[in-house]
């Protein structure tokens, strides 16, 4: 590319495959060869190729079909898939984390399909079955003999489990269980794989001699090999969503579909992959936004060159700090990752570790939300362009709202989160009255949260510790006040507990998103305690702004408590406006580095060529040597 004399001090930016930077190995941390094998083989699959744009429903589930098995025969996809079925494999889930990643970055419909076949059904099967169910039903699934579903959902009931309507009932003279579904309520709704999937894992009211034995996993046929539906079974297309067109969501319903008693799944699932589902979105989508930024010009001093619209004080406003949140989201989920490996090969049961449960909830709903949040900042920062389906934000936005209420709403979630605190608060107070309250509601638990509190006694805004000790501080002030309000509305007031949780739920909430908002910024400073020193500028910068945003967010609550005076205010607000201006820059290496292949990408305003949208390519933008001296 020609550099004209005056543009000297800019050069092409272009992510070098042969040699990634520093910084983009650490963004891809210690399993960085398995990224790139994935990147390899995808770049390679010729169905990553084909857009879906223009095809017809039936067109584009087929598509994410192939996709589908394209990358299940991927001999890196087969030895990951083997290895779920052993115990005890070291780094499983943090390698399913960068897989799922991976595959969401090409196609979000084929990264959720890949989830329902082999995360949800596959997963029920190989937490909930013996060594031989999960011969039985999981192998063949890795050998694309057949596909499953995952069938919790009802009508009547999304997230509250225990209250399904599906029954199966206990013959014992034939030693069947007889499925079905009691009512309207009680029909199995959004199933993935529906109008696919030959077996289902499915959630059903136990009974036996007339009495619940509360909600049981079994494995239910769906249809045989031919893709003829088995007897008592019927299915419902769904048909069109807002987006996710590739995954087939059906309605399953049983007319006392009879199964042997070894379907019983005999020993749940997690909704990390979920987490990282949105941040491949949130990546995608800031690939896109920054880059156009960079490149798009508009405005300027009179008679001189327009600037680029990235110099617009809005424009870096609102894009910048969904850049820091989606590293802080990287560095978080892989120390979540990290600690369900760690409880896995010690032998614990994940979904008996509460602690981890709520950290993992907790994200789910952090994570989902910012990735909306900061979708929406990068359509309207791409102004028409981002409008249009070539470019990907939109098609982005539609494919990860489901994520917001897909296993489980975001307030449930987060409902998980605080009960876990609350139960840990009352372990504080050991044998008071108010322990003793809290524990009649929640479970006891052995392992705390891990997470490191690092606030110390600062007064400077622009430290990191001043941050820190203010989301620290907002979580602690937050779990009292609640804990005092339960105390006065169920001991004093004598309120139904359930009506005074609900009266205070907003209240929980706040102190959910206090707690994860604290805990990514943990895990954001003790990542730049580990990274390489060329890069420990530029992160600490963004570190900074993540810890930065948080507050500013919640300046009101702060000045209301008078933890912050109305002069320090001013300040945060000042210092995130600077932080913004300085990594704006260094935002367009940082998307370079999150090292997504151009087939992912695809979006021609972020310099990817398609033929299909000539007059929306804009090219490579160029990258100011004035950023490399972060």
């Amino acid at each position: 590319m020609n550099v004209s004399p005056e543009k000297k001090s800019f050069k092409t930016y272009m992510a070098d495959e042969s040699s990634p930077s520093s910084f983009a190995r650490y963004l891809d941390g210690e399993l960085w060869e398995t990224k790139d094998t994935l990147r390899e083989e995808i770049s390679q699959g010729e169905v990553f190729q084909r857009s879906s744009y223009g095809l017809t429903l039936d067109q584009n589930r087929d598509l994410t079909v192939e996709r589908l098995k394209y990358m299940l025969t991927r001999p890196i996809m087969r030895h990951h898939l083997q290895d779920q079925m052993k115990e005890k494999q070291p780094g499983f889930i943090t390698k399913s984390m960068v897989i799922t990643e991976l595959i969401c970055s090409a196609d979000m419909g084929t990264g959720v399909k890949l989830g329902v076949v082999c995360g949800l059904f596959g997963g029920a099967v190989n937490n909930l079955g013996s060594p031989e169910q999960k011969e039985t039903w999981y192998l063949p699934v890795t050998d694309l003999e057949f596909t499953g579903m995952f069938a919790m959902t009802e009508r009547g009931h999304g997230s509250n489990v225990r209250g399904i309507l599906t029954e199966a009932i206990y013959e014992p003279s034939t030693q069947e269980f007889i499925i079905h579904t009691t009512c309207d309520d009680a029909q199995k709704m959004y199933i993935g794989n529906a109008m696919k999937g030959n077996y289902a894992a499915v959630f059903a009211q136990l009974i036996i001699n007339r009495e619940s034995q509360g909600p049981h996993c079994f494995i239910v046929p769906i249809r045989d090999s031919h893709g003829v539906l088995n007897s008592g079974v019927t299915v419902v297309d769904m048909k069109h969503k807002e987006g996710l067109h590739g995954v087939d969501n059906g309605i399953l319903i049983f007319n006392n579909v009879r199964i042997p008693r070894e379907n019983l799944l005999s020993k749940f699932g997690c909704v990390l992959g979920l987490a990282v589902q949105a941040m491949a979105a949130m990546k995608l989508g800031l690939i896109i936004a920054v880059r156009y930024s960079h490149s798009r010009r508009q405005f300027g001093p009179k008679d001189q060159e327009e600037v680029k619209i990235i110099e617009h004080q809005t424009q870096y406003l609102r894009l910048m700090p969904h850049l820091s949140a989606a590293l802080a989201l990287t560095f978080t989920t892989r120390f979540a990752g990290r600690m369900m490996d760690h409880a896995l090969c010690k032998g614990e049961v994940l979904q008996n570790n509460s602690s981890l449960q709520a950290l993992v909830a907790g994200l789910k709903a952090y994570s989902t939300w910012e990735n909306m949040a900061c979708l929406q900042e990068c359509r309207e920062c791409t102004g028409g362009m981002g409008f249009m389906m070539e470019n990907r934000i939109s098609a982005l936005k539609c494919d990860s709202d489901a994520f917001v209420t897909f296993e489980g709403d975001n307030v449930v979630m987060l409902q998980v989160v605080v009960k876990e605190l609350m139960t840990q608060y009352s372990k504080q107070l050991g044998k008071s009255v108010f322990g003793g309250f809290i524990k009649t509601w929640t479970s006891s638990v052995s392992d705390s949260f891990r997470t490191s509190f690092l606030g110390l006694n600062v007064d400077t805004v622009g430290d990191l510790r001043f941050l820190l000790k203010a989301l620290s501080y907002r979580e602690r002030v937050l779990l009292r006040s609640l804990a005092a309000r339960l105390y006065a509305k169920v001991e004093k007031n004598k309120q139904e507990f359930f009506d005074a949780w609900n009266c205070c739920l907003h209240h929980v909430t706040c102190l959910a998103l206090a707690h994860i908002h604290r805990v990514t910024l943990e895990q954001f400073a003790l990542a730049i305690q580990e990274c390489p020193v060329e890069d420990h500028t530029l992160l600490s910068k963004f570190c900074l702004l993540h810890g930065t945003s948080l507050v500013y967010q919640e300046r009101a609550w702060y000045l209301e408590h008078n933890y912050l005076t109305p002069t320090t205010s001013r300040q945060i607000r000042t210092q995130l406006l600077e932080l913004c201006s300085s990594v704006k820059d260094v935002a367009l290496k940082v998307v370079s580095d999150f090292n997504v292949p151009p087939c992912c990408i695809q979006a021609p305003i972020a310099g990817v060529p398609n033929p299909r949208a000539d007059w929306a390519f804009h090219s490579q933008p160029e990258y100011p040597i004035r950023a490399s001296k972060l």
